[in-house]
C-alpha cells in the first residue's frame, strides 16, 4: 500500500479564483519538520482519532501543532493531542472575522511546513487552507474522510473554491476517491491514503468487558460502535434483533455511541419488543476495550469513507458484518475476515450475524484473520509513513529542501 503515494502532480489552479497576500515559501532544511494538523469539523469524531493517531506517529521525530475547534469532543482531541506531545490550538468560530487571521498568526509564530486539514466532504472550510497560503506554509495537503455524496450540483461550487489553494487531495479508500473523480476532480490532484490506527494492545478479557456493560457472561453479544446518526444505519441492525433473537435465544445487541437519534433507536427497540435486549450505554472512552465482550462485531452504516470502528474490532480479532458500502467493502476480506451485507436489509443483516453467532469456529476464523489483515494493512506506522512520505514530494516540488 505504501506505493499509493506515488504520481504526486502540480496543483492545477481552477479560474476565477484569486489569492491575495500569498507569500512565497522560504527555502528551508532542516532534519525535523514541522506540521499542523488541522479541522474545522463541530464533531471530529472518527476523523478526529486518525488526526491523533498521525500525531502519535510523527510526536518523535517532528514538531506538531493540531488546530481543532473547541466543541465538546474538540476539547477531548486538544487534551489527547496535548498528552501526546503536540502544541494544540483551540479555533475560533468559523464565522467569526478573527478566524483567518488567528490561524495565521498560529503558523508563523512556529514556521510550519506542512499544513494537513481535515474534513469530510471538504466543502466546509473555506479559510484554513487560504490562511496557511498566506501565512506562507509551502504545503497545504487535504484529507477528505467522506466519500463525495452530495446530488446537488450547487455544492459543487464551493467545493472546489475550498480546494483551490491545496496541492494535494487525500482519499481514505479507493472508492471513495472515485466518487471525487465522478464530480471532475482531476485524478492527478488525488492520492489514496487508506487508513490505519494504532493497536489498542491488550485488551481486559471477555468476563471483565461484560461485566462493565452489565452483561451476562455466558449469552452471545453482538456489538457496534459509533454515532448513532443516520449515516452509520443503527436502525437497521435493530430492525434485525427480533429474527437473530429468533435464532440465538438470550442475545444481547450493544451499540456503545452517541448521538441524536439514542431516543428514537431505544422506542423502536420497545416497539419491535426487544427492548431488553438492546442496550445503548452511550459514549465510552473505554469503547475499544469493551470490544472484548462481543462475539461478533457488526456495522450496519448506509455509506463510510474507510470505517475505523472496523479496524478497531479487527484489531481486537473479532469477525464483522459490514455492509457493501464505500470503504467496508475494501477494509473486509469477505469469507476470510467477515461477511458482507446489502445496506438498509435487516434480514440479511440478521442472517449473517445469527450465522456467525451460531458457528463459533468459523467466527473465531475470521477474527484470528481479521487480527492478521489488520497487521499488514491497517495499522497507523503504515498510514503515517505514506502520508510522510508524501508531504515529502509536495514539499520538493515547492524547492523545500531536507
Amino acid at each position: 500500500m505504501s506505493g499509493a503515494v506515488r504520481g504526486v502532480a502540480a496543483r492545477p489552479r481552477l479560474p476565477g479564483v484569486r489569492l491575495p497576500g500569498v507569500q512565497l515559501p522560504r527555502r528551508r532544511s532542516r532534519t525535523r519538520r514541522s506540521i499542523c494538523l488541522y479541522t474545522p469539523s463541530r464533531d471530529a469524531s472518527g476523523m478526529g482519532a486518525h488526526m491523533l493517531d498521525l500525531t502519535a506517529e510523527y510526536a518523535a521525530d517532528a514538531d506538531v501543532t493540531l488546530m481543532a475547534w473547541p466543541t465538546e469532543p474538540g476539547r477531548r482531541m486538544l487534551a489527547e493531542a496535548a498528552r501526546l506531545g503536540a502544541r494544540t490550538v483551540p479555533l475560533l468560530h468559523p464565522r467569526d472575522p478573527g478566524f483567518g487571521p488567528a490561524v495565521e498568526r498560529a503558523l508563523t509564530s512556529v514556521p510550519t511546513d506542512v499544513f494537513h486539514v481535515h474534513v469530510g466532504f471538504g466543502r466546509e472550510d473555506f479559510d484554513g487552507a487560504r490562511a496557511a497560503r498566506r501565512a506562507g506554509v509551502p504545503a497545504v495537503l487535504q484529507t477528505q474522510h467522506f466519500p463525495w455524496l452530495l446530488g446537488s450540483h450547487k455544492h459543487r461550487a464551493p467545493f472546489f473554491h475550498a480546494i483551490e489553494p491545496v496541492d494535494q487531495l487525500i482519499t481514505v479508500s479507493r472508492q471513495q476517491r472515485a466518487t471525487y473523480e465522478r464530480i471532475g476532480v482531476p485524478p492527478e490532484r488525488m492520492v489514496t491514503v487508506p487508513n490505519g490506527i494504532r493497536s489498542r494492545g491488550r485488551g481486559p478479557g471477555r468476563a471483565a468487558a461484560r461485566r462493565a456493560l452489565g452483561l451476562d457472561p455466558g449469552q452471545p453479544v453482538v456489538l457496534s460502535v459509533g454515532r448513532l446518526n443516520v449515516m452509520k444505519g443503527h436502525r437497521y441492525l435493530v430492525a434485525a434483533v427480533p429474527e437473530i433473537a429468533r435464532r440465538v435465544p438470550d442475545v444481547a445487541v450493544v451499540v456503545i455511541g452517541a448521538g441524536h437519534l439514542e431516543g428514537a433507536l431505544r422506542a423502536q427497540a420497545d416497539e419491535l419488543g426487544v427492548g431488553d435486549r438492546v442496550h445503548l450505554p452511550g459514549h465510552r472512552p473505554d469503547a475499544r476495550m469493551l470490544l472484548d465482550a462481543a462475539d461478533v462485531f457488526a456495522l450496519p452504516s448506509r455509506s463510510e469513507g474507510m470505517p475505523l470502528a472496523l479496524l478497531e474490532a479487527m484489531d481486537a480479532g473479532l469477525p464483522v458484518v459490514a455492509t457493501r458500502v464505500i470503504g467496508s467493502a475494501e477494509v473486509v476480506a469477505e469469507g476470510e475476515t467477515g461477511l458482507l451485507v446489502r445496506p438498509r436489509d435487516p434480514a440479511a443483516l440478521a442472517a449473517a450475524v445469527a450465522g456467525l453467532l451460531a458457528d463459533p469456529a468459523t467466527a473465531r476464523r475470521y477474527g484470528r484473520a481479521g487480527r492478521e489483515r489488520y497487521l499488514s494493512h491497517f495499522t497507523s506506522a503504515r498510514m503515517a509513513a505514506d502520508t510522510r512520505a508524501l508531504y515529502e514530494q509536495v514539499l520538493r516540488r515547492t524547492g523545500v529542501e531536507r
